[in-house]
């Protein structure tokens, strides 16, 4: 892809994995949706958007059947895109498209993205190319200011405080907080938050959140007789299939086994 562009996509209940050649922004619009890389995993919904750098491997999971994300598909060889760069003094394959990052959009942005999610109509006509080309630079330069604005806030805390941090992620098991929610529970901007997440646990947050997950499913198939759906529920799962395959990937077996090991 040599032109970028911003479009609108019905993700709905679909699952699947992606890589492309090319940086993407996956902002949430409707519904939600969750999006894990390799070493990092969120959730879509209005208000956060996950920025995903070029040949980035992620897999996807709409969880409801109004699912849809605007798409910004960010090509760093486009000429608009490397003026856009030029103009905001910020090479974006080192910055905004570094490693993948899930990030809390401003309020400054909750308009723009109406408008957009308006003008890219899935049913009408494919927006003009002036449009996308409208949409695309203002998409950028509203992430610019929000990573320079980021940048320049001091690290003041050091240390964040654990036992707050486990009781409210106890509190959400059933709906999972992401990034910006941990952040503001803990009254830091989401960077300075994960800044000091990274340091102070070596993980990210959402892994952090993903292990309390589990280990709260592990308690409950120990000490109770919940059916793994039940189970899935409770701890944030769309599906007993999604909660196996997480609760495999972390304790190298499945929850039905787990289940019958502990009963005999």
């Amino acid at each position: 892809m040599t032109n970028s562009q911003a479009r609108r996509n019905l993700i709905a209940r679909q699952r699947g994995e992606h890589l492309h050649d090319y940086a993407q922004v996956l902002i949430g619009w409707r519904g939600r949706m969750d999006c894990e890389f390799r070493n990092n995993a969120g959730r879509l919904v209005q208000g956060t958007a996950a920025l995903v750098p070029a040949s980035a491997t992620h897999q996807f999971e709409g969880l409801s059947d109004d699912s849809e994300l605007v798409v910004v598909d960010v090509s760093l060889q486009d000429p608009y895109i490397q003026a856009l760069e030029q103009a905001c003094r910020m090479p974006f394959g080192d910055t905004l498209f570094r490693q993948p990052e899930f990030i809390s959009l401003n309020r400054e942005m909750a308009p723009l993205l109406e408008f957009a999610a308006s003008q890219l109509q899935p049913a009408a006509e494919p927006a003009n190319t002036l449009l996308r080309c409208q949409l695309v630079s203002l998409f950028m330069t509203q992430l610019c200011r929000i990573y320079s604005a980021e940048q320049t806030q001091p690290l003041i805390n050091q240390r964040l405080n654990s036992i707050e941090l486990d009781a409210f992620i106890d509190r959400r098991l059933a709906e999972p907080p992401s990034n910006g929610e941990l952040a503001y529970a803990m009254n830091l901007s989401e960077s300075h938050f994960y800044c000091l997440f990274q340091r102070q646990f070596g993980m990210t947050p959402q892994q952090y959140v993903s292990q309390r997950r589990l280990q709260r499913a592990r308690l409950l198939l120990i000490n109770s007789k919940l059916p793994l759906a039940a189970i899935a529920a409770e701890v944030g799962f769309a599906d007993a299939s999604s909660f196996s395959r997480a609760y495999k990937k972390q304790f190298n077996e499945t929850p039905g086994v787990a289940r019958r090991n502990m009963n005999g």
